[in-house]
């Protein structure tokens, strides 16, 4: 099942996008009974949430990643640059980001699927597989 929705952020409302999202993500539940797990949007919609995030000292704070080995939970360092790849909100919803860049700037989709197809890199003829390097935005 799929199931899909979109908003978008206000003219001059750059700064609040987070509360943006987490007020769609009710919106979203309210519609559906279900909390979306994917969040659309374009490159340049994306760009933004981590140039607001990494530059306004309460969205960093609110930031925490998992160390690749350990799975420890981690703050950012006060230096690093942040590049989100999704959203906790409570512990209703955990938005995976994606990609598409058929939306209008400042546009976004919220998406249940509960079957999720992530694409899979193509893998060249004869390439190793430890030579692919997967990313995740």
């Amino acid at each position: 099942m799929k199931l899909e929705k979109k908003y978008s952020i206000k003219e001059g409302e750059w700064t609040k996008w987070s509360d943006t999202l987490a007020s769609s993500i009710n919106d979203f539940y309210k519609t559906y009974t279900f909390y979306p797990n994917i969040l659309e949007a374009n490159d340049h919609t994306l760009s933004q949430f981590d140039f607001l995030t990494n530059v306004r000292p309460d969205e960093r704070l609110r930031v925490s990643g998992k160390d690749d080995i350990t799975g420890i939970t981690k703050l950012p360092a006060e230096t690093e640059e942040i590049k989100l790849n999704s959203f906790s909100f409570y512990d209703a919803a955990d938005l995976d980001f994606a990609v598409d860049n058929q939306l209008a700037d400042k546009e976004f989709r919220l998406i249940y699927d509960d079957e999720p197809e992530w694409d899979e890199p193509e893998i060249p003829v004869g390439c190793p597989e430890e030579e692919v390097d997967l990313v995740l935005r």
